[in-house]
């Protein structure tokens, strides 16, 4: 049985895509912020920190790809289509849209394959951290359920005795 989420659910995801989003942005910005001024927009201000305009634009990427998730993990639209279809229709989704993103707000030079590489990089470790994250999620609340069923069947069973 699924749930129904609340409005301040969904912020709640737009805020943790948003703040996983800026922390990496913030550790590329320390390292490599001073090479890459010219090169990004995300990196105007080099290593000293991120400018308002990016800010704002990765907190509305992060309402995007919280809307793509919404869309792709509830069963309005894919309900007969199998959790991996739908999350690497998901993933292209949001390759799409950074590279839409990268475009109009200059985020790397689309046109360089290089840029693409580091791009596709360091997405791929965002997700396989991502993936881990969800997955010990999953597995600790599964443990609290079985648990907290046995609980129950163990009470049950005593207050029949």
């Amino acid at each position: 049985m699924e749930e129904r989420k609340q409005l301040s659910d969904y912020l709640a995801e737009v805020f943790i895509v948003f703040g996983a989003t800026l922390t990496v942005i913030a550790v590329i910005c320390a390292m490599v912020g001073d090479e890459a001024q010219g090169v990004s927009t995300m990196f105007d201000l080099g290593r000293r920190g991120i400018p308002l305009h990016t800010v704002a634009e990765y907190f509305l990427s992060s309402v995007c790809i919280t809307v793509l998730r919404m869309v792709f993990f509830s069963d309005v639209l894919f309900r007969r289509i199998s959790v991996a279809k739908r999350t690497i229709g998901m993933l292209l989704s949001v390759i799409f849209l950074i590279g839409f993103f990268a475009y109009r707000f200059g985020w790397f030079p689309v046109d360089e394959a290089e840029c693409w590489g580091i791009f596709l990089v360091c997405f791929g470790i965002c997700f396989v951290v991502s993936a881990a994250v969800s997955i010990a999620k999953e597995r600790l609340e599964n443990k609290k359920l079985e648990s907290g069923l046995h609980n129950l069947k163990e009470k049950r069973y005593e207050n029949m005795d």
